[in-house]
This record gives C-alpha cells, sequence and structure tokens, in this order.
C-alpha cells in the first residue's frame, strides 16, 4: 500500500491555524523578557510544536490528537497551555511560568517566549530529517522521551517569583 502525501497548502494551513491558536501575533512581544534575546537584532519568538499532529493547537476535527481546549470553549487555545518565557537569571537562561503558576506535568501543551535565534536553531531545520530518520509517518502520534531524570531535584519556586529548577541527569 503506497501512502499519499496531503497536498503541502493544506498542511501548511493547518500549520498556521495550529500556531495561530497557541501563539497569536505579538504573544511573545507582550508576555517575554528582554534578557532572553541573544543580541541586539533579535527578536522574541514563541516556541511550540504547530506542526504535528500532536499539537495542543490542531482540533480533532482536523485530526489533533491533544486538543488544547479552555473550559467552556470549543476552538483549542494557548490558554490551555502552561505558558512560560524564558529569562537571564545570572549567566544562564531559565524558563519561568507565567502569572506565577508552577507547571502540574499534566499540561496537554506548552508554549514559551524564548528567543527567536534559540527558538529556530534548537532544531536547525532538522526536524523533517528527524521525522524520516525516526520512521514518522504523517499523522502518527509519539511522545517525547528526553532520556533524562531529575533524580528528586527540582525546586519549585516561591509566589511565582523564582524558577523551577531541576537538575537533570541522562539516564
Amino acid at each position: 500500500m503506497t501512502a499519499t502525501a496531503e497536498p503541502r497548502n493544506s498542511t501548511v494551513s493547518a500549520n498556521t491555524r495550529s500556531r495561530t491558536r497557541i501563539c497569536p501575533t505579538k504573544w511573545a512581544a507582550n508576555n517575554g523578557d528582554p534578557s532572553a534575546l541573544v543580541d541586539a537584532g533579535a527578536t522574541l519568538n514563541c516556541d511550540e510544536f504547530a506542526s504535528s499532529y500532536n499539537s495542543g493547537g490542531m482540533s480533532s476535527a482536523e485530526g489533533g490528537i491533544n486538543p488544547a481546549i479552555p473550559p467552556g470553549k470549543t476552538t483549542p487555545s494557548g490558554d490551555a497551555c502552561i505558558s512560560m518565557y524564558a529569562k537571564k537569571h545570572g549567566s544562564m537562561i531559565h524558563l519561568f511560568s507565567q502569572n506565577g503558576a508552577d507547571p502540574t506535568f499534566n499540561e496537554v501543551c506548552g508554549r514559551a517566549a524564548i528567543s527567536g535565534m534559540h527558538n529556530q536553531e534548537s532544531m536547525g531545520g532538522h526536524f523533517a530529517n528527524f521525522m524520516k530518520q525516526m520512521r514518522i509517518k504523517d499523522k502518527d502520534a509519539y511522545w517525547l522521551d528526553t532520556r533524562m531524570d531529575d533524580g528528586g531535584t527540582c525546586r519549585y519556586g516561591v509566589d511565582g517569583g523564582q524558577p523551577v529548577i531541576c537538575e537533570l541527569v541522562a539516564q
């Protein structure tokens, strides 16, 4: 049996809809911290997984398998995600939770206001190659296993003023 890819324009529009639902225009600029920017020419980006059927922004009707639908709503929205922003903390960049809400790690999705350079270079344009190497076909469900363990080291912030810090160790 031969698989047939969806026409490129329908995929692009689904990705765009998903991205817009999770990361509306100017969300990163309105929720980010400029201290996380790498240089003066950098901009804040909203980072999410829009190009995947696992994206919280893709509705069930569009084939999404993980829609982020806030209580009382019918359309996926970033409001149902854990929202974070990158901020310089000493000499390091850390992710802080928006509004001081610590993650429960049961959130359907996540979004973060981060440096555009970090967003574009995190996968370095290699996502399509990764999908091919891992033999993930269009619409396949998948999960991310970082093979990291916090070993019970996570320290949670106080009153939203401190980051959740975990010392991760490869398993």
